[in-house]
């Protein structure tokens, strides 16, 4: 799985396989393109910061859903000064734009 995100264009892209695209359907900012057999090859989302809700913020749970990783490998991160967050009460906080040049720099 490849993930990248344009920052320029606010363009996020997920790509499941390495297919050659058939057909593809758009629906409210999300694009799924899927192959000739009809398995889902991708997903690209456009305006990507607004399908991610309205804050600026993610929660720890939200961050381990989107990088499809256990809080423990977050908590790990966090430790290790890998993963720039910030804390609210006991809570920790993270910025999208952080999380996504994050996924960025794994490429």
């Amino acid at each position: 799985m490849k993930i990248h995100h344009d920052t320029a264009r606010d363009w996020l892209t997920i790509d499941f396989a390495e297919e050659i695209e058939a057909r593809s359907v758009y629906n409210d900012g999300i694009i799924v393109r899927y192959d000739k057999a009809g398995h889902v090859i991708g997903i690209d989302i456009t305006d990507s910061m607004k399908v991610f809700g309205g804050s600026d913020f993610m929660t720890l749970r939200e961050v381990c859903s989107f990088l499809g990783v256990s809080e423990s490998t977050v908590r790990r991160k966090i430790r290790a000064n890998r993963i720039k967050h910030s804390m609210e009460g006991n809570r920790y906080r993270f910025r999208k734009s952080d999380i996504l040049s994050l996924v960025e720099a794994r490429r």
